[in-house]
């Protein structure tokens, strides 16, 4: 057998998630009725942007009348201590509109995620749902799933403990130049994000100056980088427990973040609004329980930078045809079973997805 061509530890089965949910709809039927919106990620989503703007109003007004407030340091500090956590909130809830759980119509959830990024400053909402669904179709799957690591970061951050502190303090601009490897065309969605960003950054510019501008485009920075908030992207599917592709966090930050730690919960649900996940786990708390989860992101950000043991390459991943074959065994009338690690009893997981599916 032709040695792997990747650096990362590939398995032979498919994703875990469409069985373990078969499973637990078998035992909570009723859970399909925790499927659909919940409309007050929107009025979250309207007050901490409004919070947001006023912060950096204040300290633009601080600058101009020479206070402490609007000095440099000030404007830093802050950023990461307050700022990071707004603008991450602003961010998840783009991440729930990718999923259509803030409106029933799609149109109004894209409208959201517009309003929600202009705190952030830099156009992030219409590429993100672009790309999004993708991970939680191809989860682990080499060359689909937008999340995982590219080779040049595993070789050359690997398990080093400055390597990794610094990857983690950029990640903002890891991840999106990750994306860049998987970039296709930009759609008109995102050349009016783009649009809408550039105005609205100008008007902020225009009325406050350089110090409401740069305060929100650090809170962006800090909120997806080094920050206690961020941690998610590391808890989620870089693997703790041998055999676990995927992760929770059940910390008190999930109060500012739609409940995003609740990750294995959501990948086996995804159509559940955030707000409502904590009630899927403590149903089906058999499935959940004995799983692998986090108390603290501080502690998953600690670790992960300090421990040799956490390696940037420690992602689990499937070939597209091994991906495929699973969907295969599991399709209605094959009279086939899959067997692979963690698996649960093997139910239906659906049509098979083709080179045609639809992702955007």
């Amino acid at each position: 057998m032709a040695a792997p061509t990747h650096p990362f530890e590939e398995v032979g089965d498919g994703e875990p998630h469409h069985i373990r949910r078969q499973e637990i709809l078998k035992k909570y039927p009723q859970i399909k009725d925790m499927d659909g919106h919940d409309t007050r990620t929107a009025w979250v989503t309207l007050a901490v942007a409004v919070f947001q703007m006023f912060v950096a109003w204040t300290h633009a007004k601080a600058a101009e009348e020479g206070t402490f407030w609007g000095s440099k340091k000030a404007v830093f500090f802050n950023s990461w201590i307050f700022g990071a956590v707004f603008a991450h909130w602003l961010g998840q809830t783009i991440h729930e509109t990718a999923h259509d759980l803030a409106f029933k119509n799609r149109i109004h959830n894209k409208m959201l995620a517009f309003f929600a990024n202009l705190p952030m400053i830099l156009p992030v909402c219409a590429t993100f749902h672009r790309y999004h669904i993708p991970h939680h179709t191809y989860l682990g799957v080499l060359d689909r799933d937008t999340d995982l690591p590219h080779p040049i970061e595993v070789k050359y951050i690997a398990d080093y403990t400055v390597p990794k502190f610094a990857w983690l303090l950029g990640y903002f601009y890891v991840y999106i130049m990750r994306g860049l490897t998987f970039i296709k065309p930009p759609k008109q969605e995102e050349y009016l994000n783009l649009v809408v960003q550039i105005i609205f950054s100008a008007g902020v510019y225009h009325t406050m100056g350089g110090v409401a501008i740069s305060y929100l485009i650090l809170s962006t920075f800090f909120g997806h980088s080094l920050h206690p908030v961020a941690a998610h992207f590391i808890h989620e599917h870089w693997v703790f427990e041998d055999g676990q592709e995927t992760n929770s966090y059940y910390g008190p930050l999930n109060y500012v973040t739609y409940n995003v730690g609740y990750h294995v919960e959501h990948h086996d649900f995804m159509n559940i609004p955030g707000w409502r996940l904590p009630e899927l786990h403590a149903l089906a708390s058999e499935y959940y329980k004995p799983l692998k989860s986090h108390n603290s992101w501080a502690y998953v950000h600690y670790h992960f930078i300090t421990s040799s043991f956490c390696h940037v390459g420690n992602r689990m991943v499937r070939t597209l045809e091994t991906f495929r074959k699973s969907r295969v065994r599991l399709a209605p009338g094959s009279g086939k079973l899959p067997i692979g690690r963690g698996l649960l009893s093997p139910k239906i997981m659906g049509p098979v997805p083709t080179e045609s599916t639809k992702m955007d």
